[in-house]
Order: C-alpha cells, then structure tokens, then sequence
C-alpha cells in the first residue's frame, strides 16, 4: 500500500479557510484533517470539513455529463459525452452571441473561494464572448464597502491578536458556529481575564458563552454605535491625539453623535440606559488605560436597510478611543483586503470589447421574467450556473423558479450533486471537488494565502471549472493564448 499525505485548503464561504491534510492511500482520499502547522488554524476544523472525503465520495455524487430529457424541474436525465455536452453548448451559446451576448448570464458566487476554480478562466471565456456582467451583492457588499470607507480597506485586527485583546465586543455574529478559530482565542483571552460582550438581537450560544449579552432591537447596530459614540465624546473618553494625527471629519462626526444621547438610544435599540452607557464607558475608559479593547464585527450588522452605514458607524469606534494604537486593538470584519492580489491578471477584463450590462444576482427571479427593453436590454437566454444555487439562495425563490422553468431559457449547471439548479438544467455537468484540483486560497479571517494540491485524480468524468471553460473557449473558436493556460500557470 502507498500512503502519502496532501497540502490543502478548505474551499468553503467561511473565514477560517483552514489548512487541510489528506491523506491518500492507493489513490483514494481516507481522510481530511486539519494541518497542526498552520499558525491560525492549528489543526482544528469544524465537523463539516472534517468529513469532506464523504462528499467527494458520495454515491449520488454526479460523474457524467447529462442532458435533460424531462420537463424542467423534474430532474429527468440522460447521460451523454464530453464532446455531445461542449458541442451542443457552443452551439447554443453561439447563436445566442450573434443577436446580442448580453443575453447570455453567468451566475456563480462562493461555492468555492479558491482564485482559480473560482472566477477565472470562466470570466475570461465570459468577457470574451461579451456576456451579461454578475453583480455579486448577496451577501456582504454593504458591510465591505462601509468598512472600506470608514477604515480605507478590507485590513483589520490580526486574528491571532485577540487572544491579548482586554475587552472584546462580538458585535453581529456566532463565531463558536462560524468563526471556530477566532472564538478559541477568545476563549484564551477569557481565560487571561479578558471580558467578552455580544451584542446580537439573537441569544446565540456564543452570547450566552460571553460575559454581557446586549440584545438590542434587529437594524439598530448603526444607532448603538452612535450613542456609544456620544457617552465617549460628552465624557472625554476620546484619544484627541489619535483623532488628530489619523482621522478626518470628526468635527462632522461628533455633530451627528451629539443627537443620540443615551435616553435616544436605549429606546431605538430597546436596550436600557444603563446598558449603552456601562458599555461605552467601559469602552473608553480601558481605552483610555491603555488596555487593548478590540471588535469582532461580522456581516450579521449589514444585512438590513442601511446596513453599510451601520457598519461605517461602528468601524469608527476604534479610531474614536485609540485602539488601534495596540496589536490586540482596533476592529476585524474582514481581513480580504490584506492581500494585493491582480485579479486583471486572472479574469482578463481587457478581453471584453464593448461595456456590458450588470444584472444584480439578487434580482436573478424578476430579470429572468423580464421582456426585452430599452432600459434592460436583451431578454435573458442563457444562464451558466457554477458555484452557486441560485434556486435555493437567491431572493424571491417562486419567480426564481418560474424564471428557470422558461422553455426558451437554455441553462447549463457545473455541480457536484442533482441540486435544485441542476433539476431546471438542460446541460448538467460533473464539477471536480477540492480535493480533485489544485487552487488558491486567501482568507478573510487570517492573513495567509495557501495553495490547495490535489490529492487524488477526478472521479468518473468530472473537471474542473477552469477545464469546461477552456473547452468550451476552444469549441467556439477563442484563440487568445489565455485560453490555453494550464491551472498551474493560472
């Protein structure tokens, strides 16, 4: 028997992005642990990681190519070829591209976080035949962009810090669920006497785990931050210096703060008084000690009306009292924008001759119902889903339905197993899984980037992204030499 053991990353929508082990016997994948090297992961992984070689070897697990031969949705399939499955997908796509390719829709989001299975050699064979562009707002786009502003990127707080942090405030999120190696540092720094605080309108088992629980009112965060920003001003627990030498506009900031004084507050948040002021006093005046006091914010606080300018009010907090004067201060929501990554490189935009429309892929249910116009352009005639479902995800899930049962809406779906997607598609194809193609992955809750090998050779049929699209690229005749790239050079 030959063992060896495989470097790799987990692919998943979470900001652990942990370093993985497999190990292979005669071939086959026999276990997924955690890499016990990795400064922030150590070793550890959630159960659902753990387990991922059953997903990989499942039996409902899809291996062929397919072409529908039922109605739509009914999830009726014949298998056919590689060759059968590109060719009648060019066609198609190819007729289409000679009306108009705006009516063509890629529609993928975070199925995998790798840079290379993820949106590359597909955006280039996108903006190379001029299709549709997808704006990717579903899940966190206010929060980024609120934080961008506020903060100038996507940097914050080094995970590994928090566990030297004095006070740590939860705000938004349950990281003993979905952020396993922030909260073990947490823990270490509970267990050095630091106190933990929630705020979270949910009693989550994090919120219960930590010392205060604030339960505020569901789309009240921004107004919190605001009264918690009034007690620090009208109470002179500012670091005047910091706000000096390292922010703009604070004398706009503290006219608004000045409207939301403790009583405002506590009645919009329906909190009491008592608890917006503990808590910003508590804030400021360890700040004011010196003491590291540092924010785990997550996208939980965004995702309302207004949910980027809740997230702008709150990333203000740090600057207001110094706390990014420490390592173990100042605030994370995510730590993406660490790292300079030339995504041009990779997607190619150069490739797309002429601008084109943006269809939001929250809107994905009405602009499939949509009759061509003036102000929406073409009628929707394709959609390639990969990475994604959007039958389950997206909003409005009955006109998303009615919008995949369209007889003249060609839809083809890159999955693992016979998702609700893949049961409108009228082309079904075999996606490899992570542990049958290399990649890349950074994190946006540590600070390393880490290449994903493959451990063991596709099973039955299935392929890569990057390999369908460079498929597909060479049937309809795409000769630019990106095109031909391997997903090493990639």
């Amino acid at each position: 028997m030959t063992t060896t053991q495989v470097r790799a990353a987990c692919p998943h929508d979470c900001p652990d992005t942990c370093a993985l082990i497999i190990t292979v016997e005669d071939g086959v994948a026999t276990e997924v642990k955690g890499d016990p090297d990795h400064p922030t992961t150590a070793g550890v992984l959630c159960t659902k990681v753990s387990r991922y070689a059953e997903r990989t070897y499942h039996p409902d697990r899809l291996l062929y190519p397919m072409r529908r031969v039922g109605k739509k949705g009914e999830g009726k399939f014949e298998r056919i070829s590689w060759e059968q499955a590109i060719d009648e997908i060019a066609t198609r796509l190819g007729g289409i591209a000679a009306r108009d390719p705006q009516a063509i829709l890629p529609y993928s989001y975070c199925g995998t976080m790798g840079q290379v299975q993820g949106e590359s050699m597909s955006m280039r064979f996108f903006n190379q035949i001029g299709a549709s562009q997808l704006d990717r707002t579903i899940c966190a786009n206010a929060g980024f962009f609120g934080y961008k502003y506020t903060v100038g990127a996507t940097i914050g707080t080094d995970v590994e810090h928090f566990q030297d942090s004095k006070l740590i405030i939860i705000w938004g999120g349950n990281p003993i669920a979905s952020n396993l190696h922030f909260w073990m540092r947490a823990q270490e720094a509970k267990r050095r006497g630091a106190k933990l605080i929630a705020i979270d309108p949910y009693r989550s088992l994090t919120a219960e785990k930590c010392h205060q629980h604030i339960a505020l009112l569901p789309g009240t965060d921004a107004a919190l931050a605001l009264g918690l920003m009034h007690v620090l001003i009208a109470e002179n627990l500012v670091d005047q210096d910091y706000i000096d030498q390292y922010t703009v506009g604070y004398p706009e900031l503290k006219a608004r703060a000045a409207e939301w004084t403790a009583e405002r507050t506590a009645q919009t948040c329906g909190i009491s008084v008592d608890e917006v002021m503990g808590l910003a006093r508590e804030y400021g005046q360890m700040a004011k000690r010196g003491e590291p006091v540092a924010i785990r914010a997550n996208y939980g606080v965004q995702r309302v009306r207004g949910g980027g300018m809740a997230v702008r009010n709150i990333a203000c907090l740090p600057a207001l009292v110094g706390a990014w004067r420490h390592p173990a201060g100042g605030i994370q929501l995510s730590s993406s924008g660490t790292f300079p990554l030339n995504k041009a490189v990779m997607q190619r935009p150069d490739l797309l001759r002429q601008s084109s429309r943006t269809i939001n892929m929250t809107t994905i249910g009405d602009d499939l119902l949509r009759e061509a116009s003036p102000a929406f352009g073409p009628k929707i005639e394709a959609v390639i889903v990969y990475n994604a479902n959007p039958l389950a995800i997206a909003p409005d899930s009955d006109k998303v339905m009615r919008g995949f049962l369209r007889e003249d809406l060609f839809t083809v779906v890159l999955e693992h197993f016979q998702t609700d997607s893949a049961d409108f598609a009228d082309i079904v194809l075999p996606a490899t899984t992570q542990l049958e193609h290399i990649d890349i992955h950074h994190a946006y809750g540590h600070l390393y980037m880490m290449a994903n090998n493959a451990a063991i050779a596709p099973l039955g049929e299935a392929k890569p992204n990057t390999e369908v699209f460079r498929l597909l690229a060479a049937r309809m005749g795409f000769t630019d030499p990106c095109f031909q790239e391997s997903d090493d050079q990639l």
